[in-house]
């Protein structure tokens, strides 16, 4: 797993990028990971993700998650303030042999009705992504 850390502020112009090792045909799950504290200001997350390889696009993907429950309890786990939430993109996905993919990920949040996507997103710790192996008795 690779994560990117924030000064508990992801920036709209900071795009996330990860590298994806060459895989091989197995199907993987492919994860989201965000940690938040206190100061993140909503019950949900719109997240843009997109699979690369080169300058090729192979997949897109517009994401909503849920980061807080109806109660305004927060999601994910963790103890103190930073809650880490573990969120699926993509389930089953076969990656083939392709090489030089890359992961990339933005936020895309916006205040009611404002076209206007928000430029500071405060409250987010870090991001990470993962290739979950599935187990045969899946």
């Amino acid at each position: 797993m690779d994560y990117r850390n924030f000064d508990g502020k992801w920036l709209t112009s900071e795009k996330v990028f990860f590298d994806i090792p060459t895989s091989n045909d197995q199907p993987v799950n492919l994860m989201i990971y965000l940690r938040n504290n206190q100061r993140y200001p909503f019950s949900n997350i719109f997240l843009i993700a997109r699979l690369k390889m080169g300058d090729s696009l192979l997949l897109c993907d517009t994401l909503e998650y849920a980061m807080a429950n109806a109660e305004g309890q927060w999601l994910g786990k963790g103890f103190l303030e930073v809650k880490e939430s573990k969120l699926l993109w993509k389930e089953n996905y076969e990656l083939s042999t392709k090489e030089n993919l890359k992961v990339q990920l933005e936020h895309a949040l916006r205040f009611n009705s404002s076209e206007k996507s928000i430029d500071t997103l405060e409250g987010i710790v870090s991001v990470g992504f993962a290739m979950e192996e599935i187990s045969k008795d899946e």
